[in-house]
């Protein structure tokens, strides 16, 4: 009998399965929001859906509101709203039936909702939710892949919406009649019966619900660090040895762990050096400089002395002196509001613990890694860094980390899908899960059902297909439908990024960030220094012009030798990039000789970052006038005819832009700056990240008074922030008259697709239709519909 039971149970039909489920969760239901929560994430769950939604109806304002989803941001839950004769969610209450479309985004019915970031989404089923033949509201199910619901589909999620519709009812019953008790004690009895009804059904569901646990399916979110799509198995990197880790101990013979400690610091430096070595083969010498920040740290005199004068002063063991002084020196960086340093932390704690293995003998671990497999880690240490190499991994994913961190930079070199600064990484991805990893979106997804994959297959195929497609636009001019023609640039911080600059298409370079080559070097790097890497990049460019923007340090970045600047209580808004210029003048001074001697080899121009008044502007001109006076009088050939350009970073810029322009040659607006300065932002504080909106009335208007001025006065305006590489933003800075585009080479074929889909003329009139909006999602809304129209949802599906 207990057999028959059991085979019973083996063979109850998906869709009974999934219908028990929404009744167990109806029936443990004390709290409306949370079990519509619970419904949509069963129902994505088990109908392999990557979107499930409930829409409620307010019948005295024929309005819908989306009150729970699996899928679509959880922030535009209570905030997106539409009435009956709206989008295809009010065409399901019209109809009173299901409504199926196998692409929403070409219906004629789509409104697009900007808060809910559906434009990945294609296939669309709707069935009404009722009570007694009147409504309540819409149950959706939605998927990335373009596809038919079967029948069966359409009838299992009717099924549900009565579920649903029933609990509705019960909560708002339960609501308008709480203050008489004994309907609230009949209520209670139906639940508790319905408890009874299904406790053995709950048992199976919990052991169930234990595996998952083991094996957790979902969705994380990070940074994007490098484009593409890679899938494969979760290979897990293990923590290292924890400074938390290192009991307090006294030493016996104090002298005897000055000699572990200078050997292990030894140890240290001869690892990284072989590193270095090693990766020699793989990336340009400028890249390979970022091992040297490690070695400089475990060289550093500063921290060896105080290390020394625990053990020799304290008694302490060579471990729990490391400890002490780490430990001090992260919790400096901590407190610090700064980007950059809290990036480097991994390079501090990294040296810590090659010093703690080197004491421990735990040092030279080798890893078995198996092929197709996702790189998974708390973060990756130099040593790490050196199993990048080939095809070893599909992707790389990281709890900690930023899109400037080292471990980013060598991904984007070895063409590496990666997302860094993943919340929960290490506690929901275990050793072989299966991991989708979306480097463009910042998403990973965790053992994703077969929906996913196939979807995830088909858009690598599409991802590949359209790189092919976008690569035969190489050799084509940026040029609209009626025969307007822009530059697109590339933006590079490493010699390397020159090759991929090339590959794309890029006509030049519009800002090549000298700060990467100072920040790796253990000092001011010479004028013959920086002279010999800028002559590489701009004989690699081929006579194609090349923008070199001036050092600009500070705020989120300081090079190691420069660690007696004081903290500042704002850093964004204190000592940085030309205020340290000019205040450091033959420093500056001797930037601009290299600068102007490479440009006697190749089109040179030069850019000053973060200009706020004309007295700036004048006193760089008085000091590149007195480079040049010197190279005259030396005779060393330099380019006396070298453009002089500015960035547009702050509001005072974009104010006076007009008289700027009298003095410079050319603009570039540095959008990553500009918005934040323009909205009080800081998009790297998640608190307020969601504030960080390029789409922003008042950057819009910021940007139009900046271009206008240059035509104004005759003089090219470029952008070269991550808004000119963005496909949604190209129809708009085109139609406002933006002259030049530099983004990450990447990207430059994605622009110039758009940019030959469209007519100026169009973009004209967009720009002029958007610059009188007031919001945010109207304008979204807006370009999204003429994206539509010009059939360039694609271009936003892969690149946005």
């Amino acid at each position: 009998m207990a057999a028959k039971k059991n085979i019973a149970r083996k063979t109850v039909p998906p869709h009974l399965d999934i219908i028990e489920n929404i009744s167990t969760l109806i029936s443990h239901s004390h709290d409306l929001q949370e079990t519509l929560d619970s419904i949509v994430a069963t129902v994505a769950d088990r109908m392999q859906t990557e979107v499930c939604s409930i829409y409620i109806l307010d019948r005295k304002k024929d309005r819908l509101t989306l009150c729970a989803t699996m899928g679509l941001d959880p922030e535009s839950v209570g905030k997106v709203s539409m009435g009956i004769g709206e989008g295809l969610t009010g065409l399901v209450i019209e109809r009173m039936k299901p409504v199926m479309v196998v692409d929403a985004l070409v219906h004629p019915r789509y409104k697009y909702f900007p808060e809910t970031h559906e434009e990945h989404f294609h296939s669309f089923l709707g069935v009404p939710l009722l009570e007694n033949k009147m409504p309540l509201g819409v149950l959706i199910v939605q998927t990335s892949r373009r596809r038919e619901f079967s029948r069966d589909e359409i009838r299992l999620l009717t099924t549900i919406s009565a579920q649903v519709a029933s609990i509705i009812v019960q909560a708002r019953l339960a609501e308008t009649l709480k203050s008489k008790e004994q309907e609230r004690k009949e209520f209670q009895k139906r639940m508790n019966a319905a408890m009874r009804k299904l406790r053995s059904y709950e048992g199976n569901r919990r052991e169930k619900a234990s595996k998952l646990k083991q094996h957790w399916r979902g969705r994380l979110t990070g940074l994007a660090a490098s484009p593409g799509f890679g899938q494969g198995k979760a290979f897990v990197l293990e923590p290292r040895m924890d400074l938390s880790a290192i009991k307090k101990q006294k030493a016996r013979s104090p002298r005897r762990e000055i000699e572990r400690f200078r050997g292990a610091v030894e140890r240290g430096i001869e690892q990284i050096n072989v590193v270095k070595k090693r990766m020699n083969q793989l990336i340009s010498k400028e890249e390979n400089a970022i091992f040297d920040v490690y070695r400089l740290i475990l060289e550093d005199p500063a921290i060896i002395q105080q290390i020394e004068s625990q053990i020799l002063k304290e008694g302490y063991t060579a471990g729990y002196a490391v400890r002490v002084v780490f430990e001090r020196y992260l919790q400096s960086i901590s407190n610090i509001d700064d980007n950059y340093l809290r990036e480097r932390t991994t390079d501090v704690k990294d040296a810590a613990q090659r010093l703690l293995e080197n004491l421990s003998g735990a040092s030279g671990q080798q890893y078995d890694i198996p092929d197709d497999a996702v790189l998974v880690a708390q973060d990756l240490s130099p040593t790490d860094l050196s199993m990048l190499e080939g095809d070893k991994f599909k992707g790389i994913v990281l709890a900690t980390g930023g899109v400037t961190s080292h471990a980013s930079i060598l991904a984007k070199s070895f063409e590496i899908p990666s997302v860094v600064a993943v919340e929960g990484l290490m506690e929901a991805v275990h050793q072989n899960d299966m991991l989708i990893v979306d480097g463009n979106a910042g998403s990973v997804h965790v053992n994703p059902n077969p929906e996913v994959i196939r979807e995830y297959n088909r858009l690598e195929r599409d991802y590949a297909e359209f790189n092919r497609e976008l690569g035969e636009l190489k050799n084509l001019p940026a040029e609209t439908i009626d025969g307007h023609r822009v530059s697109l640039y590339a933006n590079i911080g490493l010699l390397s990024d020159v090759a991929f600059a090339q590959l794309h298409g890029a006509q030049g370079i519009g800002l090549y960030r000298t700060e990467i080559a100072f920040l790796s070097h253990r000092d001011f790097p010479s004028e013959e220094e920086q002279y010999s890497l800028y002559i590489r990049v701009v004989e690699g460019m081929s006579g194609k012009p090349v923008t070199i923007r001036t050092l600009d340090i500070g705020a989120d970045k300081y090079p190691s030798y420069m660690r007696s600047v004081a903290t500042e209580p704002n850093p964004f808004l204190g000592w940085r990039s030309i205020r340290i210029s000019l205040e450091v003048e033959e420093i500056f001074k001797t930037q601009l000789r290299a600068i102007l001697r490479a440009g006697d080899l190749g089109r040179v121009r030069l850019l000053i970052p973060m200009i706020s008044s004309l007295e700036e502007i004048l006193k760089v001109k008085e000091i590149l006038a007195e480079a040049k006076s010197e190279l005259e009088r030396e005779g060393t050939p330099y380019d006396r005819q070298m453009e002089l350009g500015i960035m547009v970073e702050v509001p005072a810029a974009v104010q006076l832009a007009d008289r700027f322009l009298r003095e410079v040659d050319f603009l570039s607006i540095g959008t990553n700056d500009l918005i934040q300065y323009i909205l009080a932002v800081d998009r790297s504080n998640r608190r307020v990240a969601s504030l960080y909106e390029p789409l922003h009335p008042a950057v819009l208007s910021a940007l139009n008074t900046t271009i206008q001025a240059g035509k104004r006065e005759g003089k090219r305006v470029g952008m070269c922030g991550e808004m000119a590489g963005d496909p949604l933003f190209a129809l708009l800075l085109l139609g406002m008259g933006l002259e030049e585009f530099s983004m990450g080479s990447l990207y430059v074929p994605v622009i110039k697709k758009a940019i030959r889909s469209i007519t100026h003329q169009a973009a004209k009139a967009a720009a002029e239709i958007v610059l009188e909006m007031d919001t945010v999602g109207e304008i979204k809304g807006y370009l999204f519909e003429q994206m539509r129209e010009l059939g360039m949802v694609e271009l936003l599906e892969m690149y946005h």
